[in-house]
């Protein structure tokens, strides 16, 4: 056969082949992304993999892949998909965000702000990128002298001898509570837990956190441990109610109201819900529940005793019921209905959740 002839048959054969490849591939894609903004990380994951084995070096196929396995909880498979894309389209910066934030999470800053920084050398202009990785240097800074307990998904850093003890606590303490809690919440979250103990002037200096504030939960557990060698209770405490806050965003990564979060940790933590009824009693008023979504932090430390409290107790109303569904509350929040809207599934108002402090 002619040369010439024979590419021409090859051709004929071939091209609507490759054409029916790139169609699947970007209906597949499509899909992928259609099933991720669902919430449906499964049927997503399907998608990509399907899609990657016919063309395995697309970056955005990596990035589709890489955010399915994020929001399945599979952060290594994320990493090593969205460092594969990033290999192929450095400037795919949607796909720096996304591996610095799972790298920051897991506990790998140094991978986080190489990320970001390479992601600035395209998108020079872009400030988010450049305030995080500032804050992560700054970070970075306070904990290079910090040493790490590692067990199971758990990784507590102190600095010194004097607080190896106090980790040793923790880790115990956060993986006995972790359990209990996910029991009753009805999902276990996969994240690894990264919390830090700091001294006062540490903890202050990092969070920034208002002076009523024992502790910090922003993606990582923070905790000032002062006086926890005399007062292992409060410790306990302190790290059982920031790690609800860890629990519940890796099932609802946001959307969570403030005050069910609160809510919650406190519940867990075992605060004493008699003791906040007399104190609302005492305080003579308080905060619509509604008024407290956002979060606490800017109020002042009475305002922030009633937040806490009214928190407590609307929680417990939900606690009260039997067999409450907590995992289908937190699953629909996760899909981003309004909790005043998904409330209103299981039988209950904002009005009924603030009965026990209504006026």
């Amino acid at each position: 056969m002619h040369t010439r002839h024979a590419i021409a048959v090859v051709f004929l054969i071939v091209f609507p082949a490759t054409l029916r490849a790139q169609s699947t591939v970007a209906e597949l894609n499509e899909s992928g992304w259609k099933a991720l903004r669902n919430n449906d990380s499964g049927r997503a994951a399907t998608l990509f993999n399907e899609a990657l084995t016919l063309r395995p070096n697309d970056p955005v196929l990596l990035l589709g892949s890489g955010a399915a396995a994020h929001a399945q909880g599979k952060q290594q498979d994320a990493m090593k998909r969205l460092r594969r894309a990033l290999e192929l389209d450095p400037r795919l910066t949607i796909a720096s965000r996304l591996l610095g934030q799972i790298a920051y999470n897991e506990g790998d800053a140094d991978l986080a702000i190489r990320t970001y920084e390479n992601a600035l050398k395209y998108a020079p202009r872009d400030t988010e990128l450049t305030v995080q990785v500032e804050a992560w240097r700054r970070d970075a800074d306070v904990h290079r002298t910090f040493e790490d307990r590692r067990y199971d998904r758990f990784r507590v850093m102190f600095e010194g001898r004097a607080e190896e003890s106090l980790a040793a606590q923790a880790t115990s303490v956060f993986n006995s509570a972790f359990w209990r809690i996910c029991e009753k919440l009805g999902e276990y979250p996969s994240n690894t837990i990264v919390a830090i103990l700091y001294t006062e002037k540490q903890f202050r200096d990092i969070t920034r956190a208002p002076e009523w504030s024992g502790g910090q939960y922003d993606g990582r557990i923070r905790v000032p441990v002062a006086g926890a060698a005399q007062k292992p209770e409060l410790f306990e405490r302190v790290l059982t109610h920031e790690l609800t806050h860890a629990i519940v965003a890796g099932i609802v990564p946001r959307g969570t109201p403030a005050w069910l979060n609160e809510g919650l940790a406190q519940h867990f933590d075992g605060s004493d819900a008699q003791a906040a009824q007399r104190r609302m009693k005492a305080a003579g008023r308080s905060i619509p529940l509604k008024n407290l979504e956002s979060g606490f932090s800017r109020l002042s430390a009475a305002d922030a005793q009633i937040a806490y409290d009214e928190s407590l107790l609307a929680a417990g109303v939900l606690f009260d019921r039997p067999g409450f569904g907590w995992i289908r509350l937190l699953h629909r929040l996760a899909d981003g209905q309004a909790f005043e809207e998904a409330i209103v599934n299981f039988g209950f108002s904002y009005a009924d959740l603030e009965a026990p402090f209504a006026r």
